[in-house]
C-alpha cells in the first residue's frame, strides 16, 4: 500500500508549471438542500490532478427561498469576485441538481455566458438547446434518467444515485475529460503526505447556509473509542461567515471538531481521517425551529446523524448497512433506493428506551434526502462508553469503515458522524492513460 500511494502521488503531481497556468477555475454549484459538501471528495480528485486550491470554489446560497432569482444575483458577484481574484476572463461551471436550474437562468443572459467557458450539467434540468450556446457535459443519473440537453454531451450514468453521480469517481472522469480534453490522470483521491494535510471550511445553518459564529476546538481523538486524546490541537472563533481555517491535521489521525456557543448545546462533529487537505469542510448545525428540533432528546440517550454524500440504499440485492454496535439500522423501508437518502437521523423516539427497527419516523420520512430511525443508544452523563457506528457501502464486497464516537447525552448534545462518499482505494477508480 505504501508503494502504491507513492506511485499515485508522482502521478497526480505530474502537471507542469506552464500546464498548471493554464488551467481554467471551476466554480461549484450545488442543488436543493446542498453544500460545498457535495463538491469534497471531487474537489479533491481535481487538486490531485495539478488543480491548485485556489482554483476550486463552491458557491452556496439558500434552498428554502422558492425562487432562484436572489441565487442567481448571487452567483453573478461570485463569478465576477473569482475572475478578479484568480485574473482569468472565464469560468467552468459545474452544478448538480437545483444548481442546473439556477445556471440555466444565469446563462441566459450573453453578457453572463460569456463568463463561462465550459459547463457540466448534473442529473438536473433538460433543454432542447446548450444553455447560453455553452459547450455543455449533462450526466444523468438515477433522479432524471430520460434527461436530455441538445447539442451538449449527453452521458447516463443511471446506475448511480442522485447525489452520488456528481460525488462519483465515475462522474469526475467525465467531467475531467470534458473540462481538459483528456482522461485524468487518476480518479482516485490520491493520500497526501500525513504531515502536509489542512482543513478550512464553515460552520453554517442547515439548509440555509448561513455562516455560525462561535469557538471550534478541534482534538485528536483515539481510532476505537472516539476519546479525546490531550489538549485540544486548535481552538478558534469563526468568522461572521462560519470559516475557519486552514488548520493543520495528521492525515492518519481521526478527529473530533466541536462548535461551542453560549446558552446552545455543544455541536459535535467525527469524520474518518482527512487523508488529502479539504477546503470544503462544513459543518452543519439547525436553527432554533429547523429540522432537529424534531429530535427528541433527553439525558438517558444519545442522538446521531450520519451523514454520507452517497445515497444510502437498503431495498437493493446488493444494499448498504449502517450499524450501531452492530445492529443495523438500514433495513428496507428506511432509506429506499428511491428516497436518495444521503442523511440519517438516529435517536430514542419519544425517549422511551425502546427502538422501533424497519420504520422511518415522521417527519424526517417525508423530506427530500433524509431518514430517522428510532433507535435508543444509551448515554453517559461522562460520555465514556463509546458507540461504534459502521458502515458497509454497497459495491465494496463487505468491506465495512467505523468510526467511534463517546456516548453524549442528546440533551446536552448534538452529534454528526461524516463518512466519506468514495470506496477505499482500489483498482477500479484508476483511468488508464
Amino acid at each position: 500500500m505504501k508503494v502504491l500511494t507513492l506511485v499515485l502521488a508522482l502521478v497526480a503531481t505530474t502537471v507542469t508549471p506552464a500546464q498548471a497556468a493554464e488551467l481554467t477555475p471551476v466554480v461549484f454549484v450545488h442543488g436543493q438542500q446542498g453544500s460545498a459538501q457535495q463538491w469534497q471528495s471531487n474537489a479533491k480528485r481535481f487538486s490531485g490532478n495539478g488543480y491548485r486550491d485556489a482554483l476550486l470554489h463552491a458557491y452556496e446560497y439558500d434552498t428554502t427561498i422558492p425562487t432562484n432569482d436572489r441565487a442567481v444575483a448571487d452567483l453573478e458577484v461570485f463569478i465576477a469576485g473569482v475572475r478578479a481574484r484568480t485574473g482569468a476572463s472565464t469560468v467552468d461551471v459545474v452544478a448538480h441538481s437545483r444548481g442546473t436550474t439556477v445556471m440555466h437562468a444565469y446563462l441566459a443572459s450573453p453578457e453572463r455566458a460569456a463568463s463561462v467557458r465550459r459547463y457540466v450539467n448534473v442529473d438536473g434540468r433538460s433543454s432542447a438547446a446548450l444553455p447560453g450556446g455553452v459547450p455543455t457535459l449533462a450526466l444523468w443519473g438515477s433522479l432524471q434518467p430520460n434527461g436530455s440537453i441538445g447539442g451538449a454531451t449527453n452521458v447516463y450514468l443511471t446506475t448511480l444515485g442522485h447525489t452520488e453521480t456528481t460525488t462519483s469517481a465515475d462522474g469526475f472522469a467525465h467531467m475531467h475529460r470534458f473540462l481538459r480534453g483528456r482522461p485524468a490522470l487518476t480518479t482516485w483521491v490520491v493520500p497526501e503526505p500525513p504531515g502536509q494535510v489542512e482543513i478550512a471550511g464553515r460552520v453554517t445553518f442547515f439548509p440555509q447556509n448561513a455562516g455560525v459564529e462561535g469557538v471550534l476546538r478541534v482534538w485528536e481523538v483515539d481510532a476505537s473509542t472516539g476519546a479525546r486524546r490531550g489538549e485540544p490541537r486548535h481552538s478558534v472563533r469563526t468568522g461572521v461567515d462560519g470559516s475557519f481555517g486552514p488548520l493543520p491535521v495528521n492525515g492518519r489521525k481521526h478527529y473530533e471538531l466541536v462548535l461551542q456557543r453560549e446558552g446552545q448545546q455543544a455541536n459535535h462533529f467525527y469524520f474518518e481521517p482527512f487523508e488529502r487537505s479539504d477546503r470544503f469542510v462544513r459543518l452543519q448545525v439547525s436553527r432554533p425551529g429547523g429540522i432537529a428540533d424534531n429530535v427528541d432528546r433527553c439525558p438517558g440517550h444519545s442522538a446521531l446523524t450520519v451523514v454520507r454524500n452517497r445515497e444510502w440504499w437498503s431495498d437493493q440485492p446488493d444494499s448498504d448497512r449502517l450499524t450501531f454496535d452492530g445492529v443495523n439500522v438500514m433495513e428496507q423501508a428506511v432509506s429506499p433506493r428511491a428516497r436518495q437518502v444521503i442523511a440519517a437521523f438516529v435517536f430514542d423516539d419519544d425517549c422511551d428506551r425502546a427502538s422501533t427497527p424497519g420504520v422511518a419516523l415522521p417527519p424526517f420520512a417525508t423530506l427530500p434526502f433524509l431518514t430517522a430511525v428510532d433507535a435508543y443508544l444509551p448515554a453517559q452523563p461522562d460520555a465514556a462508553d463509546p458507540i461504534r457506528v459502521t458502515q458497509t457501502a454497497r459495491g465494496t464486497d463487505g468491506r465495512s469503515r467505523t468510526i467511534a464516537v463517546p456516548n453524549w447525552p442528546s440533551d446536552g448534545h448534538s452529534v454528526t458522524v461524516q463518512f466519506k462518499d468514495y470506496l477505499d482505494v482500489g483498482g477500479r477508480h484508476v483511468t488508464p492513460w
